[in-house]
């Protein structure tokens, strides 16, 4: 959604979908880090910052709750998961805010057209669209505008009996759901794109953002 939003020619198919599901994971993982998920907008061209505390550490099993490893190979998954990390964090080093993310950078990057994708745990995105007791999982998010503290959300989540796509939510709400760390042991990560540096596009405001 977000690359389609600078380039209208990105198709939102599933082959395009796989193709960047390949470039933003990595088996075992079956989830995207922040590095990878920046990096992939950086190889792209695009004006790009990650927001997140590089003095707090994934909680010990974190990781590992959310790949795809057998009885056995924890630690050799474990290993792996920091020096690909490590990598990560140097390949983009250039790109990173060592500071926790919070509402003030989204509303800033929102008013200058940059769309903002959020790390957070859905149970309180799944909670603001009526679900009675979610899961609290790590989910990544895109926050596309917001009026006075209700902030527009596109969540491709899925959940049985709840619709996908837009929904919006208080900032109080969302405030709760960047905590990813005290829960789930991930820290909190918001990622910033902007107009391709060689390919300048006009973007509009932030609260008409609509991909």
């Amino acid at each position: 959604m977000v690359w389609r939003y600078f380039h209208k020619k990105v198709e939102l198919s599933k082959r395009n979908e796989f193709t960047i599901w390949t470039e933003t994971m990595a088996l075992p993982f079956k989830f995207s880090s922040p590095y990878r998920i920046a990096a992939f907008f950086i190889r792209k061209g695009f004006e790009t910052k990650l927001l997140m505390s590089q003095k707090t550490r994934y909680k010990s099993k974190a990781p590992l709750e959310c790949s795809q490893v057998a009885r056995g190979e924890e630690r050799l998954f474990s290993n792996f998961f920091t020096a690909y990390n490590d990598f990560l964090r140097r390949y983009i080093a250039s790109n990173i805010l060592d500071q926790k993310p919070n509402l003030s950078e989204i509303r800033e990057a929102l008013s200058t057209g940059s769309p903002a994708i959020l790390l957070v745990d859905s149970y309180y995105t799944a909670k603001a669209r009526g679900a009675r007791n979610p899961p609290h999982l790590p989910h990544w998010i895109v926050v596309t505008g917001y009026e006075g503290e209700r902030f527009h959300i596109n969540d491709s989540i899925h959940e049985k009996g709840l619709k996908t796509g837009k929904i919006t939510t208080e900032g109080s709400r969302l405030s709760k759901a960047m905590d990813t760390h005290s829960r789930l042991g991930w820290p909190s990560a918001l990622i910033l794109v902007g107009p391709n540096r060689n390919k300048p596009i006009h973007c509009v405001g932030g609260a008409g953002l609509k991909e």
